[in-house]
């Protein structure tokens, strides 16, 4: 299990304890980027004996959490060290590099890749540090620039035969009709993602997996369509939902084209129709989401379904 992200101080150390004492035998690495939450996790790990051995990965950041130079990380890497027992140990170092993106995709690049620089000269210290025998994680990920990650940390840790590297997939695991969208297409812009000696294409390699569907409850006025999904729904920080096809009494009629989200309210959409739309009241529309991450902590259960779009499982969600 890796929780990748800063977890808080003594009291989240604590409540993270209470989680993982019924687990002895679990896989824990948490990030790590100050000394403060460095010793409230030894203050914690210390206090119990029924917790499970915890690892700690130093992060390293660049517009959100994480240390942002070699010299932070090396105060955190020496308090960790200092406190290490059999118990708590570190066990690598970590990134995020969606955080380091701007509007710029020059400078957005020139950023992640000096993240990515950073992390892979600080491993040979760290392996300097501890010997050669001990297990090393390297991770990063969870961004639609995973293609950086690989190209800026690969050469580090196939030089070191006892580091894992670990990408992280992030909401690319869901893909979407949206901001990911757009980003695997930047990311192919950029000549695509290498598979060994094969370069792939993203976009033609991940299909969205999540959809909304809403019954379309008025037709107030030609061109608009009033349906059940809202903000309580779908989120709205990386762009409006995207209507995708059109069913009626359980038939798909269609892709359709043309339609447009206007705008949300709780619990409506205002749907712009093309103009020789037969929508009615009772259709249902299917639509594509943009932003994954904002969108299923709207949710406690998520349905799968099978080709034919028949139910076939449901997951439950489980957000704090």
């Amino acid at each position: 299990l890796l929780l990748a992200n800063e977890i808080g101080g003594l009291a989240a150390a604590r409540r993270l304890a209470a989680l993982l004492a019924g687990y002895p035998t679990a896989e824990v690495h948490v990030f790590v980027d100050s000394l403060p939450l460095a010793e409230a996790l030894r203050t914690t790990w210390q206090e119990r004996s029924d917790l499970p051995p915890l690892g700690l990965l130093v992060e390293f950041g660049a517009g959100r959490a994480g240390a942002r130079s070699a010299e932070a990380a090396g105060a955190i890497l020496d308090a960790v060290l200092a406190a290490e027992t059999p118990n708590f140990r570190l066990t690598g170092i970590a990134a995020y590099e969606g955080a380091a993106a701007t509007a710029d995709a020059d400078e957005t690049l020139s950023r992640i890749d000096g993240l990515m620089q950073l992390a892979a000269d600080f491993l040979p210290k760290v392996r300097a540090r501890i010997g050669s025998e001990r297990p090393l994680l390297v991770t990063a990920g969870g961004s639609v620039f995973f293609d950086r990650v690989v190209a800026g940390l690969s050469a580090v840790v196939e030089a070191d035969p006892d580091c894992l590297m670990v990408l992280r997939c992030g909401a690319i695991f869901f893909h979407d009709h949206g901001i990911y969208e757009r980003g695997l297409a930047g990311l192919d812009a950029r000549g695509g993602f290498r598979i060994g000696e094969e370069t792939a294409s993203a976009s033609g390699g991940f299909r969205p997996a999540l959809r909304v569907w809403a019954e379309v409850l008025s037709r107030p006025e030609p061109g608009l369509a009033i349906c059940g999904m809202g903000l309580r729904d779908v989120a709205i920080d990386q762009g409006l939902p995207r209507p995708l096809a059109l069913y009626r009494n359980g038939v798909r009629l269609g892709d359709f084209t043309g339609a447009e989200v206007l705008r949300l309210n709780d619990q409506h959409a205002f749907v712009a129709l093309p103009g020789a739309s037969d929508v009615t009241v009772g259709d249902v529309v299917e639509f594509g989401i943009s932003h994954p991450c904002t969108c299923l902590d709207r949710h406690a259960i998520l349905y799968g379904l099978d080709p034919d779009h028949t139910v076939t499982v449901a997951y439950l969600t489980s957000f704090g």
